[in-house]
């Protein structure tokens, strides 16, 4: 079961999926250090790992985004920047996948094209990736599917579909930031500025996209964290103007809009992800875990 309990947590991004809590530290210049951390869902770290070292030549690693599936691998991706400086040698996309040992599998080095701004492993551990831009060469996808070895599987969702994110998807702290996840229904996205909703069913079916538009409380900022739940609902913490307090709304598809509510006892903690019909948040100042039932 889950419960209330402690976690080891990395100062940066995290996420929980697949019975499994993901932290990683946004940056690291230190290669003795491990930059993401696994843990099981009582909190007990699985695995971590080193990702700055890989790499002899780079002087820092930014860890964009890490997704995980038990039995499977864990996907990383990252950028690396050369000892050299980033005007001297183009920063370096990577795809990285690790076995639950923390060994490395593959190490895909990536064209400019394909970097990745978020992923999600599947169930046959696939690696579904959303590129962050279209660069020198006009990518007409949004989405990239790469098989478990690490080979393009499938390219799908036109960027032309999105003009605000034709060329670069668009993110900064007053619109927000973009998120993903996978589930039983297939994968998803939401992206800033436009706040489309797109998802894609697992049989790779013509995507659906809506658009979710923003709670209409104001001053309301962009979503800190968005997640969906096993009713297709999405979950989004909020800031509302200098409060320190987050906010809570449910935006629901079938009367797309979205509705404040209250977690409970995890009231003011930090949204990262979903566990059945669970939301599951991590305490701001302290690392307890803590779940709210949703309705």
């Amino acid at each position: 079961m889950w419960g209330l309990c402690k976690i080891s947590r990395r100062r940066g991004g995290g996420n929980a999926e697949n019975d499994l809590i993901i932290s990683w530290q946004l940056e690291s210049r230190d290669v003795t250090t491990s930059q993401v951390s696994v843990s099981d869902r009582q909190g007990h770290e699985i695995t971590s790992l080193k990702i700055l070292g890989l790499v002899p030549d780079a002087s820092f690693a930014h860890v964009h985004d890490v997704s995980a599936r038990p039995g499977g691998i864990i996907a990383v991706a990252a950028v690396y920047v050369s000892k050299e400086g980033p005007s001297q040698v183009r920063p370096a996309s990577t795809l990285l996948l690790f076995d639950f040992e923390g060994r490395l599998v593959s190490f895909l080095a990536l064209a400019p094209w394909r970097d990745i701004d978020r992923l999600e492993v599947d169930e046959q551990s696939n690696i579904w990736t959303l590129l962050s831009n279209s660069s020198e060469v006009k990518s007409a996808s949004m989405l990239v599917e790469y098989t478990s070895q690490g080979a393009v599987a499938k390219e799908l969702v036109p960027r032309s579909l999105f003009p605000l994110h034709a060329d670069e998807i668009q993110g900064n702290s007053a619109i927000g930031f973009v998120h993903m996840g996978y589930d039983a229904d297939g994968l998803w996205f939401w992206l800033p500025g436009s706040t489309d909703f797109v998802t894609v069913p697992p049989k790779r079916t013509p995507p659906v996209t809506m658009k979710t538009g923003m709670p209409k409380e104001e001053p309301i900022e962009s979503p800190i964290s968005l997640v969906r739940e096993s009713s297709g609902s999405l979950i989004g913490e909020f800031r509302e103007g200098v409060r320190p307090q987050p906010s809570y709304y449910r935006w629901s598809p079938s009367t797309e809009s979205w509705v404040r509510f209250k977690p409970g006892v995890c009231d003011g903690g930090w949204l990262i992800g979903t566990a059945g019909n669970e939301e599951v948040y991590l305490g701001y100042e302290g690392v307890d875990i803590c779940l709210f039932a949703a309705q």
